[in-house]
């Protein structure tokens, strides 16, 4: 399949981890920020690295080759604890780092399983080099290279755009919702009165009375007139 599916999982991943927003002795939590869930969008694309090792000279049928041992669950378990060493330092909780590092790296072999055609996966490196199918086959193979500009290849992003666009909305969603909160609050608000507290109640304080000219200088006669200096 193409990435879209990968990157939206790994989106939605960053959103449920939440990162360091917060939350706990009762501070409000904060919408996990965009570094976070971009850097579990990287873990739910990392297995396909491999076509990098490809390039360099690796056999394509190994362990090392596309689909080989980068798929597997227990790489994703090993990269999960990885991970978990991580969170010490960025201060994030070790156990749901753990969880959800293992959950981005993992999603990428599930939804390659799902996808039609394509050779199986050893989901079980190293352990077993048994190569793993399904049977239920639902998400279109984009073809790899400069095939995926193709007609046939287009087609087969547009599919997997519209079946996991809703997951993307969904991840990015209180990313949105704080934009246009701040957008809203930044808008100016006229003064309000300004509220004095007196004894038995309040009063709102008087605006400041625009300032007056002096009042001319009137003679006996009614007529107005100047004072000398002298």
């Amino acid at each position: 399949m193409a990435s879209f599916g990968h990157v939206a999982v790994g989106l939605m991943t960053g959103r449920l981890h939440g990162g360091g927003g917060g939350g706990g002795d009762g501070e409000p939590r904060r919408p996990c920020s965009w570094a976070t869930m971009v850097m579990f969008a990287g873990l739910a694309l990392l297995p396909d690295a491999d076509v990098l090792l490809v390039a360099l000279g690796a056999c394509d049928a190994g362990a090392c080759g596309h689909r080989g041992a980068s798929h597997s669950l227990p790489v994703a378990v090993a990269i999960g604890l990885l991970g978990c060493l991580a969170a010490r330092r960025l201060g994030w909780p070790a156990l749901r780092t753990f969880l959800a590092t293992s959950f981005a790296v993992a999603s990428h072999a599930v939804l390659d399983v799902l996808g039609a055609g394509g050779r199986g996966l050893p989901l079980l490196w190293p352990f077993s080099d048994a190569r793993f199918t399904s049977p239920i086959r639902i998400f279109p193979d984009a073809p790899r290279g400069l095939a995926l500009l193709s007609g046939p290849g287009l087609t087969n992003v547009a599919i997997e755009v519209a079946v996991f666009l809703p997951v993307v909305l969904f991840a990015v969603w209180p990313r949105i919702a704080a934009w246009l909160s701040a957008r809203a609050v930044g808008r100016r608000i006229p003064q309000l009165p300004s509220l004095q507290f007196i004894e038995g109640g309040v009063e709102a304080s008087p605006a400041p009375a625009a300032a007056t000219a002096p009042a001319p200088v009137v003679s006996n006669d009614g007529d107005p007139s100047l004072r000398s200096a002298g």
